[in-house]
């Protein structure tokens, strides 16, 4: 058995690389992917979003950096990400957002059944460096 490909039977084959393109180009034709991908440009397009965004950026900066001492910056982090939250471009970005994230989970359970393996969480790296 080649690596790239999984044997189904005696005459067919599946290249699973050629399979997951695939359901990557119809996922990206469904009508909750191209909903999300139009919030996402219209919230990174939005120049109320873009200001809050960036102020925000600034005092998340100062607090990693150990700079909040008093919860200075960490008062208006919370602030603007409120502000940010009402602006109604936000809002129908995060709308988008968990309409394609029930997609995709809906279509990793079904993989997951089918793999016999929990599929998107394997997919993930580990996170320790290790190059695993």
């Amino acid at each position: 058995m080649d690596s790239q490909t999984n044997t189904v039977s005696s005459t067919t084959s599946v290249n699973p690389f050629q399979a997951a393109q695939a359901l990557g180009n119809l996922l990206s034709e469904t009508p909750e992917y191209k909903a999300f991908m139009e919030a996402q440009r219209a919230v990174n397009s939005d120049p109320n979003s873009y200001a809050l965004s960036v102020q925000l950026r600034g005092h998340q900066h100062a607090i990693q950096c150990g700079r909040d001492l008093y919860g200075e910056h960490a008062a208006e982090a919370a602030r603007l990400e409120l502000e940010m939250g009402d602006l109604e471009v936000v809002k129908e970005y995060h709308r988008a957002r968990q309409a394609v994230s029930v997609l995709v989970q809906a279509v990793d359970k079904i993989v997951s059944q089918e793999a016999g393996v929990d599929f998107a969480i394997n997919a993930r790296h580990s996170g320790c460096g290790c190059g695993g």
